[in-house]
């Protein structure tokens, strides 16, 4: 069995697609960006099934995106930053897949991935919350520059978990 033959582990194949599904239903009534947010779904979704990350980084930043389009038509900070941790979940959960299916072939991972859902979304929230706080704390209020910076963060931080 070659590696591109290896079952995609379940768990964050599971939380893909429950963070796909979250984003969506965040962004329904936004048709724009969630026609953004449906390409991005598709995207992953070719990337899993073909094992390749270049459509998971581009479905992952579609994603990522359609929140930040959807953050144009004047969601607040808190909304934003909520619908971020999914979107960004669902690339790194994808990305994880990807990555557990080529170095496990078959054996159990579903601790390995439990373990790093619950990491990475602690990273998250913790860094979103933290960032909000601030943001409130030293502006008094939501400034569209502090949010911009807040998000190219949130991916920045996301993108050090890499493997």
């Amino acid at each position: 069995m070659s590696s591109t033959d290896a079952d995609l582990p379940r768990v964050s194949l599971a939380v893909t697609g429950l963070s796909v599904a979250t984003v969506a239903g965040l962004l329904v009534a936004a048709p724009g960006p969630l026609g953004v947010a449906l390409a991005g779904a598709g995207l992953l979704a070719g990337g899993l099934w073909s094992r390749r990350e270049r459509p998971l980084a581009l479905g992952g930043g579609a994603l990522f995106g359609a929140v930040v389009l959807a953050g144009v038509d004047g969601r607040s900070t808190g909304w934003l930053l909520g619908a971020s941790v999914p979107a960004l979940l669902a690339w790194t959960s994808s990305r994880h897949a990807l990555v557990l299916a080529r170095q496990m072939r078959g054996a159990g991972t579903r601790r390995v991935e439990l373990v790093r859902t619950v990491s990475t979304l602690t990273a998250l929230v913790a860094g979103g919350g933290v960032g909000y706080l601030l943001t409130r704390t030293v502006t008094g209020g939501e400034s569209p520059l502090a949010l911009a910076l807040l998000l190219v963060a949130a991916v920045a931080f996301t993108v050090a978990l890499r493997d």
